[in-house]
C-alpha cells in the first residue's frame, strides 16, 4: 500500500505534464500570380474542435519561400464541417460567416483542395503536405 500511493501520484503528475496535441498542420506553397508578390505560402492548422487557422505569407520569388517565417502572415479562422467523403472549410470574421468556403479532403499525410469543373465534377486545385 505504501508503494501504490506514490506510484499513483507520479502517474497522474506525468500524464498531465506530457500531453500531446491532436492539431494537424499542413503546408502548401506555389506561385500566386499577383501583381506585387509572385510566390505564396500557406499553412493550415486543423484543431481538434473542428476549427482551423490559416496563415498566408507572400514573398517576392520562389527562392525566398524557405524563410517565410521571417515575414508577418495574414491570419484567418473558420470552422470545418463534414459533407460525406469531403469537408467544407468556412471562414469566419468578427464572429460572422463570410462568403469564403472551400471543399477539402483530409488524410494523414495530405490536405487537398477541390473545385467543381464545368461538369460539376470535383478536381484537385491545391495539395498541402502535413508537417506536424
Amino acid at each position: 500500500m505504501k508503494i501504490r500511493i506514490p506510484n499513483l501520484l507520479l502517474f497522474f503528475f506525468l500524464s498531465t505534464t506530457f500531453g500531446q496535441s491532436n492539431d494537424r498542420t499542413y503546408l502548401g506553397h506555389d506561385h500566386n500570380y499577383s501583381s506585387v508578390y509572385s510566390y505564396g505560402i500557406s499553412e493550415i492548422t486543423i484543431h481538434s474542435d473542428s476549427t482551423y487557422t490559416r496563415k498566408n505569407w507572400s514573398v517576392n520569388n520562389k527562392k525566398e519561400w524557405k524563410t517565410y517565417k521571417n515575414y508577418k502572415p495574414e491570419i484567418s479562422n473558420g470552422k470545418i464541417t463534414r459533407n460525406g467523403e469531403f469537408y467544407s472549410m468556412t471562414e469566419y470574421r468578427n464572429g460572422h460567416k463570410t462568403d469564403y468556403s472551400w471543399t477539402i479532403k483530409i488524410s494523414e499525410k495530405r490536405l487537398n483542395y477541390y473545385y467543381p469543373n464545368k461538369k460539376e465534377k470535383l478536381r484537385i486545385s491545391a495539395k498541402y503536405k502535413r508537417i506536424r
